[in-house]
């Protein structure tokens, strides 16, 4: 591959790789919020003695399981996309 072309293609899967960043971060700050929420406006059902035990509550609820999973999805795209990138 022309050099040229490669160092280009390396450029966009830096910026893939920044933007994924990027959503991961609003994910676990979206996490954050709900579990916020979640604790503030139901304490009964989502405080718990422990640390783990609170975690393990919250994770139950499906607006926090589904963003989590989304999360869990961009993890694999960044991944594959630093694939592509150490292959170029």
């Amino acid at each position: 591959m022309a050099g040229n072309t490669r160092g280009r293609l390396k450029e966009k899967f830096e910026g893939v790789h920044r933007n994924l960043d990027w959503s991961t971060r609003h994910i676990n700050e979206a996490l954050g919020l709900i579990a916020a929420q979640l604790l503030s406006t139901q304490p009964d059902e989502y405080e718990k003695d422990t640390v783990e035990e609170t975690q393990a509550a919250i994770e139950t609820y499906p607006l926090y399981q589904g963003i989590k999973a989304l999360g869990e999805g961009i993890a694999t795209l960044d991944e594959l996309a630093n694939n592509i990138y150490a292959s170029l």
